[in-house]
Order: structure tokens, then C-alpha cells, then sequence
């Protein structure tokens, strides 16, 4: 320590460059920028999606944007054009060190005033100050830089005072208390102690903790630790004995099977993850989340027993890529539901991980296999991305269809299934994501309702999607049926030539690269 601490203070300033009234042209091909200024961004008219920095933004009206040099702009080939007032500025900090004033022009930007969107609660406050800018700016009479700048500085105050009211739930008593455990984590910490800690009793504790945070203490201290222990992991030096005791584990067995079971693999296997060979088994194309993030399977294998496959094609098929998976020598085998009775099989092979199909989740499940694998970052890349495309055919689509009805069906060899508003990623994709109308009768949230094609009520849709599932257990023979009753012709799509027979865009629904197959087939109707 020195012996004379020399005190400093900082001031930041923000000096006015120059407020200006822009139009940005809709062009095709996605466009890439480098901003060189810092520029508050307001827009005024259009919309259209563009990555900042990576990240998803879908412009609209009445939004304020931070730019900062050397950000990335990219505007998609779909935005129309934007019209908005820029305010060109630079801010700096003034150093005073012994009574002496030094300008620095690090950046000084703070709170809530940061890069990208944001949010205000009076935009049309923050809009009229802008406007008075520009006018002032322009007026040769009024035009003064001082007065500039201090209207400069009211502006950005106005903006970080009207900044929304977080509306997260909290509680100080329970903040203090995960306070302890992050700082605490290694030492072993009872409830009654973190009950302590927040002043309460035990019960109400525990009560109020599930309340906020939405899992039990334990649950929560469990969740430190062990993402504590895959930082540590990550550092291929350390052992699994020293990750253990330094997340508060006393048994490196213990700590193993916790991990185990909130991980997905050994601790042993996460800490190679990135070099680990991986095989997929999965009928729903699962070695798609591996392509997504830069990964080639060593071994992808389906093994689910199709109707109409005789035993014997069944048996000589199965028994065959089993082989293949076992000459494969892979160190992590991923699979789907439809393999839960090859489990103790494939654990005989290598370590095993079961995605869970229970939710319908497809993004909850590409990003834990990222996260097993450590392509993190690859998979926010590809989400983001796919989103900003989703956003683009979802425009695209409005203006095709306009108000006309979508209705999907699958034909298998037992019956008519039509899909549902919900339930299912597919859904989720074509009546959430692209919104697109419903067909009548609507289904509901339900993901499908089955009937025979006799008792199918009409179609009342402009566009019929149909998949034909099993043909080879006879699903040509019950769409046979379909299109001899009275009712196929009377279906709009039927008379206006609106059928297309579809891949199979339900399992295709499970993956970002089927999600964007889905899309693509979309636009070329």
C-alpha cells in the first residue's frame, strides 16, 4: 500500500457532434456495417431485424438504440428501410488528480446507458427532446454548442431516468442469503444457517426462497457448486479430487454422481468434452444439433422398429448398426425416448446421455447437448441466427397468405391426424413463430387430433400440408380413403390447388437445420 494515497475524481461529459435526420433504404442482401461514432439511434419509421454484435434485434417504431464504434451492424435482406434521427456524440472523462484536470476519452458510458437497444418508458418524451435538437441544430439563430451540449446531457439523463422498473420479483432477505452462498459455497451451510442469515425462521425461509427463486436452497447452493466445478473442470490440469473439495464435496464419490446427475456425464467425460467422440441414436434426427454446432457423429443410428418392417428386415437392420456403434468406439452416446430399451446396451458401449422429450423442448435440447459438449457460444450463434431468419419468412409469409388458413395433417396407416395450435415444435413453428392462420376446425392447444377419414368434418383451409408417415404399413392406402370421401372436395386448398405433400417436417421440427429446411420449403410454395 502507498504511503500517500493520491485521491481522484472522475467526471464523465458528453460532447454533442451533431443530430441528423436519416433514411436507411431496404436493399436485397444482407448488409454488414462497422460503426466508426457513438450514436444514439432513434427510430421514427419501419421495421426489420439486424444482429448487434450477434444479438437478435427486431426494429421497430419508437425504439432507441446505443451504437458504439467498432460495433457490427448486420441488416437482414428483408428489412424495408428505417427512417430515424441520429445524435452524434463522444463522451470523455475528466480525471482531477491533485488539483490538476486531465481528459481521458475512455469510454465512459454506465448504469443503464449501455450498447444496444434501450428500454424507455416515455418514448415520446425522448423523441421531442431529439426533435428540439435537431431543430436548434439547423437554426443558425439558435444554434449554439454549449446550449447543445447541455441539452446533450438532458437528453441522456432523461433516457437513464426513464429506463422501466424492473418488475423481477426480489427480496433482500433471500438476496443476502444467496450473497452467503456464493461466498460460501465450500464450506458445508445448513438451511438453519442461511435462515440465519436472512433473519428468519427455517420454515419461512425455505417457504419464501421456493416463492422468489422457484427451487429449495439446497437446490440453488447445488447449482452454484456445481457450476463452480465445470468452470474448474474446463482447466484440464486440475484433478476431479481438487474440483471436489474446492466446491465443498468431502467425497470425490459423491461429488461424481451429483455431477453425474446434474450434467449428464462424468466429470471425467466433461472435462474432454471438446475432443470426445459422439455417437447419436435418435429417430428424430438428433445428429442435427451436432451439425449445428460444428460437430460430425461419429456413428447415427435409428433403431426404432417402423411399422410395416418385417421382424427379420428389423433384426438384420438393428444388429447392423449396432455393430457400426460398436466399431465406432465413441467416448458419449446421445439419444431420444425411442430408444429407452437399448439403455443398458448402450452403457455396456460408453457413457450415455437421454435427452428429455417429455416438455417438447427442441432449443432446451440443443442447448444441453452444446453445453455437454462445450460449442456454447456455437449454439447461441445458431439460435440467434435462426431467429433472426424465423423473423424474416415470418414477414415474408404475412404477405403471401395474407389472412389465408394453413392446416397440416399426417397420414399415417391407422388414421387422419390433424395437427393442433401448441404441443409440438411444429406447431409452435408454424402457428407461433411464422403466424400463421389456423385452418377450421381448429384443434386447439392440443398437438393432434386423430380420426378416421370418414368421420373427418370439412377442411375449411386455403393451404393443406399433408405428410404420409409409415408407407410402407399402408399410410398411401388410408389417403386413398381421404381423397375418395365427399368431403375432399369441397376443401378450398383441394379446389384451389393449394396440397402439397410435405417431408417430414415433424421430426424435422426437433432441430435448427430442420427448422430452417421447414422454412425454406415455406418460401418456395
Amino acid at each position: 500500500m502507498l504511503p500517500h494515497a493520491i485521491q481522484t475524481h472522475t467526471q464523465s461529459l458528453y460532447l454533442f457532434s451533431s443530430v441528423r435526420k436519416r433514411k436507411f433504404a431496404g436493399k436485397s442482401g444482407v448488409r454488414m456495417y462497422r460503426i466508426p461514432v457513438y450514436l444514439l439511434c432513434f427510430i421514427t419509421e419501419g421495421e426489420g431485424i439486424v444482429l448487434l454484435d450477434g444479438m437478435l434485434c427486431n426494429i421497430r417504431p419508437f425504439e432507441l438504440y446505443l451504437l458504439v464504434p467498432g460495433m457490427v451492424v448486420e441488416v437482414s435482406e428483408r428489412s424495408d428501410g428505417f427512417k430515424y434521427y441520429g445524435v452524434f456524440f463522444q463522451p470523455i472523462t475528466l480525471v482531477k488528480t491533485k488539483g490538476s484536470m486531465v481528459m481521458s476519452s475512455s469510454i465512459s458510458l454506465s448504469g443503464p446507458f449501455l450498447p444496444g437497444r434501450i428500454a424507455i418508458s416515455q418514448p415520446q418524451q425522448i423523441l421531442q427532446r431529439i426533435v428540439h435538437m435537431y431543430d436548434n441544430s439547423r437554426n443558425e439563430r439558435a444554434k449554439d454548442s454549449l446550449s447543445l451540449r447541455l441539452q446533450l446531457e438532458q437528453l441522456i439523463l432523461s433516457i437513464i431516468e426513464a429506463e422501466p422498473e424492473s418488475i423481477e420479483r426480489s427480496d433482500e432477505r433471500i438476496d443476502r442469503s444467496i450473497d452467503y452462498m456464493k461466498q460460501h459455497y465450500i464450506d458445508k451451510i445448513s438451511i438453519g444457517k442461511l435462515a440465519e442469515v436472512a433473519g428468519m425462521s427455517p420454515v419461512a425461509y425455505s417457504r419464501l426462497f421456493i416463492n422468489i427463486i422457484g427451487s429449495t436452497p439446497v437446490e440453488y447452493l447445488g447449482s452454484i457448486r456445481m457450476n463452480k466445478a465445470k468452470q474448474l473442470l474446463s482447466n484440464s490440469q486440475n484433478r476431479v479430487k481438487e474440483v471436489a473439495a474446492n466446491v465443498g464435496f468431502r467425497s470425490e464419490f459423491y461429488f461424481s454422481r451429483m455431477f453425474q446427475r446434474t450434467v449428464g456425464v462424468s466429470p471425467t467425460l466433461y472435462m474432454k468434452r471438446k475432443t470426445c467422440r459422439v455417437a447419436v441414436a435418435s429417430s428424430l434426427g438428433f445428429q442435427q444439433y451436432l451439425n449445428a454446432i460444428g460437430i460430425e457423429p461419429v456413428c447415427v443410428l435409428d433403431l426404432f422398429h417402423y411399422p410395416g418392417v418385417s421382424e427379420k428386415e428389423y433384426g438384420e437392420h438393428s444388429r447392423s448398426q449396432i455393430d457400426e456403434l460398436i466399431k465406432s468406439n465413441p467416448d458419449l452416446i446421445i439419444a431420444d425416448d425411442y430408444h429407452t430399451e437399448f439403455r443398458e446396451l448402450f452403457k455396456e458401449i460408453a457413457a450415455l446421455v437421454f435427452l428429455d422429450l417429455s416438455a417438447w423442448d427442441w432449443k432446451r435440447n440443443f442447448i444441453k447437448v452444446a453445453e455437454l459438449l462445450g460449442q456454447e457460444s456455437m449454439a447461441d450463434q445458431t439460435i440467434t441466427r435462426l431467429e433472426m431468419r424465423t423473423v424474416e419468412v415470418k414477414h415474408a409469409l404475412q404477405q403471401k397468405f395474407e389472412k389465408r388458413s394453413v392446416t397440416i395433417i399426417q397420414v399415417s396407416h391407422r388414421a387422419i391426424g390433424i395437427q393442433g395450435t401448441a404441443g409440438h415444435p411444429l406447431n409452435e413453428l408454424i402457428y407461433g413463430d411464422l403466424a400463421l392462420k389456423p385452418g377450421a376446425p381448429e384443434m386447439g392447444d392440443i398437438w393432434r387430433q386423430e380420426m378416421s377419414p370418414e368421420t373427418l368434418p370439412l377442411l375449411e383451409t386455403e393451404y393443406l400440408f399433408i405428410h404420409k408417415h409409415h408407407v410402407l404399413a399402408g399410410s398411401d392406402s388410408m389417403f386413398q380413403r381421404l381423397v375418395q370421401t365427399d368431403m375432399w372436395s369441397s376443401i378450398p386448398a383441394v379446389q384451389q390447388d393449394h396440397v402439397r405433400i410435405i417431408h417430414n417436417w415433424f421430426a424435422m421440427s426437433w432441430t435448427p437445420l430442420g427448422r430452417q429446411v421447414i422454412m425454406d420449403e415455406l418460401m418456395k410454395l
